[in-house]
Protein backbone atom coordinates (compact mmCIF):
# COMPACT_ATOMS: atom_id res chain seq x y z
CA UNK A 1 0.00 0.00 0.00
CA UNK A 2 1.44 3.36 -0.90
CA UNK A 3 1.16 6.46 1.23
CA UNK A 4 -1.72 7.89 -0.79
CA UNK A 5 -3.91 4.85 -0.08
CA UNK A 6 -3.21 4.92 3.64
CA UNK A 7 -3.87 8.65 3.69
CA UNK A 8 -7.16 8.27 1.82
CA UNK A 9 -8.53 5.46 3.98
CA UNK A 10 -7.45 7.26 7.18
CA UNK A 11 -8.89 10.57 5.99
CA UNK A 12 -12.22 8.96 5.06
CA UNK A 13 -12.39 7.04 8.33
CA UNK A 14 -11.74 10.17 10.37
CA UNK A 15 -14.43 12.01 8.43
CA UNK A 16 -16.88 9.17 9.11
CA UNK A 17 -16.00 9.18 12.80
CA UNK A 18 -16.49 12.95 13.09
CA UNK A 19 -19.84 12.76 11.30
CA UNK A 20 -21.20 9.93 13.46
CA UNK A 21 -19.93 11.38 16.74
CA UNK A 22 -21.53 14.72 15.90
CA UNK A 23 -24.76 12.90 15.04
CA UNK A 24 -24.65 10.81 18.22
CA UNK A 25 -25.11 13.87 20.44
CA UNK A 26 -28.79 13.76 19.46
CA UNK A 27 -29.35 10.08 20.23
CA UNK A 28 -31.71 9.31 23.13
CA UNK A 29 -30.33 8.70 26.60
CA UNK A 30 -32.03 5.32 26.81
CA UNK A 31 -29.62 4.13 24.10
CA UNK A 32 -26.54 5.48 25.85
CA UNK A 33 -24.90 2.03 26.04
CA UNK A 34 -25.25 1.56 22.28
CA UNK A 35 -24.01 5.09 21.65
CA UNK A 36 -20.92 4.53 23.79
CA UNK A 37 -20.25 1.23 22.01
CA UNK A 38 -20.58 2.96 18.64
CA UNK A 39 -18.16 5.71 19.66
CA UNK A 40 -15.72 3.14 21.02
CA UNK A 41 -15.88 1.27 17.72
CA UNK A 42 -15.16 4.47 15.79
CA UNK A 43 -12.08 5.20 17.87
CA UNK A 44 -11.02 1.59 17.40
CA UNK A 45 -11.18 2.08 13.62
CA UNK A 46 -8.68 4.93 13.85
CA UNK A 47 -6.46 2.96 16.23
CA UNK A 48 -6.37 -0.08 13.93
CA UNK A 49 -5.47 2.03 10.91
CA UNK A 50 -2.70 3.80 12.77
CA UNK A 51 -1.39 0.43 13.97
CA UNK A 52 -1.39 -0.79 10.38
CA UNK A 53 0.45 2.28 9.11
CA UNK A 54 3.07 2.24 11.86
CA UNK A 55 3.85 -1.49 11.56
CA UNK A 56 6.68 -1.88 9.06
CA UNK A 57 7.97 -5.34 9.98
CA UNK A 58 5.43 -8.09 9.41
CA UNK A 59 2.93 -8.35 6.57
CA UNK A 60 1.03 -11.00 8.53
CA UNK A 61 0.45 -8.57 11.40
CA UNK A 62 -0.48 -5.81 8.95
CA UNK A 63 -3.06 -8.13 7.38
CA UNK A 64 -4.48 -8.83 10.84
CA UNK A 65 -4.91 -5.10 11.52
CA UNK A 66 -6.76 -4.61 8.23
CA UNK A 67 -9.00 -7.64 8.86
CA UNK A 68 -9.79 -6.32 12.35
CA UNK A 69 -10.50 -2.93 10.77
CA UNK A 70 -13.03 -4.51 8.39
CA UNK A 71 -14.76 -6.32 11.28
CA UNK A 72 -14.92 -3.10 13.28
CA UNK A 73 -16.32 -1.30 10.24
CA UNK A 74 -19.05 -3.95 9.99
CA UNK A 75 -19.97 -3.34 13.63
CA UNK A 76 -20.24 0.37 12.93
CA UNK A 77 -22.58 -0.50 10.08
CA UNK A 78 -24.68 -2.58 12.49
CA UNK A 79 -24.94 0.25 15.05
CA UNK A 80 -26.07 2.68 12.36
CA UNK A 81 -28.70 0.20 11.18
CA UNK A 82 -29.93 -0.05 14.78
CA UNK A 83 -30.35 3.71 15.03
CA UNK A 84 -32.03 3.89 11.64
CA UNK A 85 -34.55 1.17 12.53
CA UNK A 86 -35.31 2.95 15.80
CA UNK A 87 -35.90 6.15 13.82
CA UNK A 88 -33.06 8.08 15.43
CA UNK A 89 -31.53 8.98 12.07
CA UNK A 90 -33.22 9.75 8.78
CA UNK A 91 -32.99 7.52 5.73
CA UNK A 92 -30.97 10.14 3.85
CA UNK A 93 -28.39 10.46 6.62
CA UNK A 94 -28.28 6.68 7.05
CA UNK A 95 -27.74 6.19 3.31
CA UNK A 96 -24.97 8.82 3.22
CA UNK A 97 -23.14 7.18 6.12
CA UNK A 98 -23.55 3.68 4.69
CA UNK A 99 -22.22 4.87 1.33
CA UNK A 100 -19.16 6.23 3.14
CA UNK A 101 -18.72 2.91 4.97
CA UNK A 102 -18.98 1.01 1.67
CA UNK A 103 -16.30 3.18 0.11
CA UNK A 104 -14.00 2.71 3.13
CA UNK A 105 -14.65 -1.06 3.05
CA UNK A 106 -13.69 -1.19 -0.64
CA UNK A 107 -10.47 0.66 0.14
CA UNK A 108 -9.75 -1.73 3.01
CA UNK A 109 -10.29 -4.80 0.84
CA UNK A 110 -8.00 -3.26 -1.78
CA UNK A 111 -5.34 -2.74 0.87
CA UNK A 112 -5.78 -6.33 2.09
CA UNK A 113 -5.46 -7.67 -1.46
CA UNK A 114 -2.33 -5.58 -1.97
CA UNK A 115 -0.79 -6.90 1.27
CA UNK A 116 -1.47 -10.50 0.24
CA UNK A 117 0.18 -9.90 -3.15
CA UNK A 118 3.19 -8.31 -1.48
CA UNK A 119 3.57 -11.22 0.94
CA UNK A 120 3.78 -13.67 -2.00
CA UNK A 121 6.80 -11.90 -3.44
Amino acid sequence: MDKNDSFKILKNTKYLAYEIIELSYNFPRKDMVVTKSLQKELFNLIRLLNSYIVNKTSTRIKEKYIKDFIVSLSMTDFYLEYYYQNRNISFKKYKDLIDEIIMIRKLAYGVLKNEKELSKI
